[in-house]
């Protein structure tokens, strides 16, 4: 496991992708204060787990754009920067799109 994450933050572990994380994650947390009604589980077609999985995936992308690499493997398990960036790419699509 440790490998698996460790290959995956070494991928992961590049200039352009952290910029790309870290901008990536101020627009869809701009998006979530612009206009939150998009983004809540009652007025909008996002269930509750879809808006935890994007506010997880802005919290991630901040972590990984401004540089910091968490020492325990539990920290870099849960905040592996793939997963978010991909969710981060989806939430920036559905709010423009």
């Amino acid at each position: 496991m440790r490998k698996v994450i460790g290959r995956l933050y070494a991928i992961m572990d590049k200039r352009p992708l952290r910029a790309l994380s870290l901008l990536l994650a101020l627009v869809v947390a701009g998006c979530m204060f612009w206009d939150p009604s998009r983004f809540a589980a009652k007025t909008s077609p996002l269930t509750v787990w879809q808006g935890f999985l994007l506010m997880w995936a802005v919290c991630t992308g901040v972590i990984h754009g401004v540089g910091f690499h968490p020492r325990r493997l539990r920290w870099q398990a849960f905040f592996t920067p793939l997963p978010a960036l991909i969710i981060l790419l989806a939430g920036v699509a559905f709010f423009f799109f």
